[in-house]
Order: C-alpha cells, then structure tokens, then sequence
C-alpha cells in the first residue's frame, strides 16, 4: 500500500523531502512547481468529542460530540498514502477519546509510508495508549495553555516518539507564556509550535483576546531571548504579523496548499482553523476539492 518512507513533494515554495525512518526533513527552495499538486501533510479529526470545554476552543468540541469508525479511517490514510503525502497529524477533539486511537496509529505507521503526529490536550492519555504509540507515532504534540498543563508533559516525556508543546498567544499573554516555555526546558522540552489566538469557533465570543500589536512585538522578544535553547515554529500567518522577525518553519503555514484539514463529519477544508469546508463521500474526491482550493486561492490573489 504504501510507496515507502523516503517522499518527496515538489510545490510552489520549493522542494520538500521527508524520511520517515530517519526524520530528516529537506526544503530545496529554487526548486519549485508552478502550482500546489498535493499538499504536504493532512490533519484528520478523528473526533469531535473532548473531555474538556475551553473557552477558545475554534472546534467548539464537547462531551457530545462524534467519531469517525476506524474502518473509514483506515479507509482515509490508506488513501493519503497512495496520494504520496508526506504524513497524517491526529486530532479532534481530544483524539486519545477515541476507543481506536492506538489501533489507528499503530495500523498507519505499520501499512503506509506516513508520518504520524498527534495533537492532545494531554489529560485523558492513559498509559497504556502511550505505551501502546510509542514506536508508531513520529511525534505528539500537548497543548498548553496555562502554567499549571506543564505537570501533564510528564507522562509523555522520554517516549520514543518527539515531545512538542503547542501553545497560543492571548492578549497580554507574553509573561505566561515565558513562564510556561521555561518550566518546559526545565523538563526537557524545547520544541514549541506558537499560534495567536483567533476568534473562532466557541471563541468567536472572545474577540477582544486576540493579542495587540504589542503582544505580538514581545513574543519576537521572547523568541529571541530564547535564542538556542529552544526550536520555535509558527504559522507563516503569525510569522508575518512579526513583520519578518521570525522565520517559520515551512510544514507549519497555513497558506492554501500546504495543508488540507478533515473533519468528523466528512468535510475537507484548507485548514483546521478554516470556516470553508466542502463535504465528501469517498476519499478520491478529495484531490478534486484540493485542487478547486488551491485554484480559488490563485485567483484571487
């Protein structure tokens, strides 16, 4: 089923070679493609029920959400594969809610050449489910978003798989966050993928939390004050609004082509945080609602 763990993937922005086995990532930047053929990665909901309600949650996620069978997921990555992706990122919803997580991590990473990342909020993870990951999944990513979540990193740390902390910038945030990105080093983490709040989803209420210009001048401090004890990556959305302080980490943009995002209820949209979404029955539609997005982007730029 799968075309092997070496893949690569020529874009607009440039070549993109990727070994699973190894975890070595390339960008050739001068070697690019007229338009986007595939993207790099896919985020695939696999539920939307979570065991928390937070307030800025953009899935509005609940207890009293769906999931998507197993089957249809096995039926979805196997598909990715053979579209030669680069790899599948689980999430939700809280995804280790899922009473086939583990099977679907360790099915993926055994039957196709993905990359397989996970994101939690990391309180409902038992240890079994990461026992049952460890050596199938690439990478699990735990949200943080107040000091006290740092004590959830434990279970996760010294894992064979990469440990990251995904965290988000509120309004007059900068101060926590330094805290949080300090007490993580001290735990051995210092891989952070940062977002700026939006006002989406359940937090669409929240409108005057998304950070100021001042905020957003303190976090490139921040980065900068962190210069070589941690590996930051950020959206090429937030990278700009830094005015070009900070260079992001080209698999985490969120330009139409470099993601598609899947969610419970069988809808294809540019990212996870989009509101344009365009539903499917069968997963080889999913080339023909890529390509309708990207070309809709082109034009109207």
């Amino acid at each position: 089923m799968g075309s092997g763990f070496l893949r690569s993937i020529q874009t607009p922005e440039g070549l993109f070679i990727y070994d699973r086995e190894s975890g070595l990532c390339l960008h050739a930047p001068d070697v690019r493609s007229k338009v986007w053929l595939k993207p790099l990665y896919a985020q695939v909901a696999v539920t939307s029920r979570c065991n928390l309600r937070c307030w800025w949650c953009y899935a509005s996620s609940s207890a009293e959400g769906e999931e998507l069978p197993i089957e249809d997921l096995k039926g979805l990555i196997a598909f990715f594969d053979r579209w030669g992706i680069l790899g599948v990122a689980f999430g939700g919803g809280e995804p280790f809610l899922h009473p086939h997580l583990t099977e679907l991590v360790r099915w993926t990473w055994l039957n196709t050449g993905l990359d397989v990342s996970i994101t939690t909020n990391g309180t409902v993870a038992s240890e079994g489910q990461i026992e049952a990951i460890e050596g199938f999944a690439g990478e699990v990513r735990v949200s943080v978003r107040a000091f006290e979540d740092c004590s959830l990193l434990r279970k996760f740390v010294g894992r064979k798989f990469d440990l990251g902390v995904n965290l988000l910038l509120f309004r007059n945030g900068v101060p926590l966050m330094r805290r949080i990105i300090a007490e993580c080093l001290n735990m051995g983490v210092s891989d952070f993928l940062i977002n700026d709040f939006r006002a989406v989803g359940r937090g669409a209420l929240h409108g005057g939390c998304e950070p100021t210009r001042e905020d957003l001048d303190g976090l490139a401090e921040l980065i900068e004050g962190f210069r070589g004890r941690a590996a930051f990556k950020a959206s090429s959305r937030l990278a700009a609004k830094l005015g070009g302080r900070f260079q992001p980490v080209p698999f985490s943009g969120e330009s139409v082509g470099r993601t598609i995002a899947v969610t419970v209820d069988r809808k294809v949209k540019p990212t996870s945080l989009s509101d344009e979404a365009y539903a499917f029955e069968d997963p080889s539609e999913i080339p023909e609602i890529y390509k309708y997005l990207t070309r809709k982007r082109r034009n109207t730029e």
